[in-house]
């Protein structure tokens, strides 16, 4: 017979399990929601190495309209989990038919590993770029 402890902690250990998993799901399936944004390509990284940090890109518009940049977030492609994220409070402007530079600041991992980084328009799409470090 199972003692009411022993019960109640492998009841919280599922139930833990259980929130884990669906965490996981809910966004792996906010990411792959978003339409992607052809107009705009990622053309540079800028990357610290000595302090394992993505500085910001450099992005290129080939739209016949301004967009902005609301949000980034960076994936590890092994797990699926985003593991760095941002929100740009102003958005960053990006003029029809032009570059510009978007500075993001996200740790690497310094032992090396592929990451998505997302930039998220005010449109609803999304620029994936991805990257490998070192």
């Amino acid at each position: 017979m199972v003692s009411k402890r022993a019960a109640a902690i492998i009841a919280v250990v599922i139930a833990g399990l259980i929130l884990s998993a669906a965490t996981v799901l809910y966004l792996k399936g906010k990411q792959s929601a978003l339409a992607e944004e052809t107009g705009i390509s990622v053309t540079g990284v800028e990357l610290n190495r000595r302090m394992n940090v993505l500085v910001g890109v450099n992005i290129t518009s080939s739209l016949d309209s301004t967009v902005g940049i609301k949000s980034a977030s960076l994936v590890k492609i092994q797990s699926g989990i985003a593991v760095e994220s941002t929100e740009f409070k102003p958005l960053r402007q990006v003029e029809a038919h032009s570059q510009a530079y978007i500075p993001i600041g996200f740790s690497l991992d310094p032992e090396g590993a592929d990451y998505f980084l997302y930039l998220v328009t005010d449109r609803g799409t999304a620029v994936r770029h991805r990257l490998s470090y070192p």
